[in-house]
């Protein structure tokens, strides 16, 4: 008898990249597939048997909910249009890293999958150096706002800003437990790197092990020794680090929603679509 329940891992799969107008692969699929560890091969049979039922729908390599076949176009038109933007964004990496505290930057949100039309703005995750989370933010606000490349509170035109909305150290890497969801897991595994010398992406995926309880099919790198290490700091890095910590905490504390703030990172997402995401699928 075939399980019910990767059968339910399947759909529940596809609904939430539905919600997103992102149809699968087969290896998207088995590496996105919620809460359920099967083989691909396995997974490739129990497909099937959806499609013949009508429970679910492919066209090409594409797998998606009923009713859905103009997604597979959309997906190929998004991917196109995304290119000029994504080129973009790998032009500014050189601009960026004159800050000479960022260790890493990522690209995430929807530009990451290539499923934009070319007109949205650029989200960034930004690594800094350990202790000087607070130093990179201050000097990277500065100086994107100074060159025009940073979306603000009151930007019209959001076509091509930065939204540099996640800051973190690797003291950082492993995500506090309020932070854990499957949302949370599937923008970790979607991150692309974009300047990454020290390989910090291994090092964050393989420190938040608790990605597998959401994915258990995706493969996350095991490290035998931290790549990254810390670098002591001279007393007067480590005042300004502070003073420029309690300034912008202060600067921002009456604004203060849903973001999460410590001495070690920095979640700006007020419009965070986890909670709206995760109860259409009941997760």
């Amino acid at each position: 008898m075939v399980d019910q329940g990767l059968k339910s891992a399947i759909k529940k799969t596809l609904t939430y990249s539905d919600y997103f107008n992102y149809p699968l692969t087969l290896a998207e699929l088995h590496a996105r597939l919620i809460k359920y560890q099967v083989s691909k091969s396995l997974l490739g049979k129990i497909i099937n048997s959806l499609i013949k039922s009508k429970s679910i729908s492919q066209e090409a390599n594409y797998y998606f909910l009923p009713q859905k076949s103009s997604l597979v176009r959309r997906r190929k038109l998004y991917s196109r249009l995304s290119k000029p933007l994504f080129d973009y964004t790998k032009s500014l990496i050189p601009i960026l890293t004159r800050i000479r505290s960022i260790r890493a930057i990522y690209l995430t949100g929807s530009l990451a999958m290539q499923n934009t039309d070319g007109h949205d703005d650029i989200d960034l995750m930004i690594i800094a150096e350990s202790k000087k989370l607070w130093t990179t933010r201050f000097l990277l606000t500065i100086y994107t706002t100074l060159l025009g490349l940073r979306r603000s509170r009151n930007t019209k035109n959001v076509m091509g800003k930065l939204c540099l909305n996640l800051y973190l150290t690797p003291d950082s890497f492993t995500l506090p437990p309020h932070l854990r969801s499957l949302y949370t897991a599937y923008e970790l595994i979607q991150a692309v790197p974009l300047y990454d010398p020290n390989n910090t992406h291994s090092v964050l995926l393989s420190s938040n092990s608790w990605i597998n309880t959401y994915l258990p099919n995706y493969q996350i790198p095991k490290l035998s020794t931290r790549i990254y290490g810390y670098t002591d700091l001279r007393l007067y890095e480590k005042l300004l680090e502070n003073l420029l910590y309690t300034l912008q905490y202060l600067y921002m504390k009456g604004r203060i929603t849903r973001e999460y703030i410590t001495k070690d990172s920095a979640f700006f997402h007020p419009n965070n679509p986890s909670s709206r995401v995760l109860s259409k699928i009941k997760i």
